[in-house]
């Protein structure tokens, strides 16, 4: 069933869970169906993240279709939300699509702008009854072999306190020392931030870049207030593993066993996301 973040969220902070947001990469029909079947089989809330990049081969509105026409022939609750929005339009036009979650990421400017920038995507997205997650403290990024392009920026308390008292997000994704992507080794997630930031705000937290961290710290993470938590690098990698896997085996031509073989593969890994967060038999 195709639902909001908002409620599912606030429910999993105060529970104690998280909620998997799995990147789709652009609508791939498998990637969708597996995390969907996966949560339907474990009795949980899942996410279906989308990102503008991906988007561009197969249309955010062909996403948008296929996640949404998945959402509802599942049991359980499914939100369909667009990560890392680059720009207030973009995140307007993925409202105006049918998304029921928007992130905008404006943590690469200054602490103002980038609060003003949320507050008038919130403001849209809110009229239209979609909650908006926010950024502070710029996330890094690693390229596929985990060499690191971007280094992550902690963000301070400081500015997180500055941040939230001229902005009002739905949940907040803060730079505690995470990247996206492969880690070139044992990354310092620096978890007291959160434990700082929960003194004056109540909102759920994000992680971003959980692909190659440490359970204990992901589940420590969602202990001090995270209530999402995603994944995108390892579940492109585990996808396209399957595919070249599949096509050694005797198909006899047929793409739709092929993209079987490798959805009900991936099922199993979408799993064991799920049983991290904790969020099974949560729906």
């Amino acid at each position: 069933m195709l639902v909001t973040t908002k409620v599912m969220l606030e429910t999993a902070l105060a529970q104690k869970y998280a909620v998997a947001a799995i990147n789709t990469q652009g609508g791939t029909y498998d990637i969708i169906r597996a995390v969907c079947l996966a949560a339907e089989e474990l009795k949980a809330p899942v996410i279906l993240a989308h990102y503008l990049a991906t988007g561009e081969y197969s249309g955010h509105d062909w996403f948008f279709a296929t996640a949404r026409w998945m959402a509802e022939h599942v049991n359980v609750p499914v939100a369909i939300h667009m990560d890392h929005g680059d720009t207030v339009e973009n995140c307007m036009n993925m409202a105006d699509l049918g998304f029921t979650s928007i992130m905008y990421d404006g943590s690469a400017l200054s602490v103002e702008e980038n609060a003003s920038n949320t507050n008038r995507v919130v403001e849209y997205c809110h009229a239209r009854g979609i909650p908006v997650e926010a950024e502070i403290g710029e996330i890094g990024h690693a390229g596929g072999a985990g060499q690191d392009t971007d280094s992550p920026r902690i963000a301070s308390m400081e500015t997180v306190r500055r941040y939230l008292n001229i902005c009002s997000p739905d949940s907040l994704a803060i730079g505690i020392g995470n990247t996206h992507g492969f880690y070139k080794s044992k990354p310092n997630i620096y978890l007291d931030m959160l434990l700082y930031a929960r003194e004056f705000t109540d909102i759920p937290f994000v992680l971003h870049g959980c692909t190659g961290m440490d359970d204990n710290t992901v589940r420590k993470a969602i202990g001090y207030g995270v209530a999402k938590i995603n994944f995108g690098t390892q579940i492109r990698y585990k996808y396209m593993e399957y595919i070249r896997k599949g096509c050694d085996m005797d198909f006899q031509g047929h793409a739709w066993k092929l993209s079987r073989f490798a959805e009900r593969n991936l099922r199993e890994d979408v799993k064991k996301i799920i049983f991290l967060s904790g969020s099974e038999g949560c729906a």
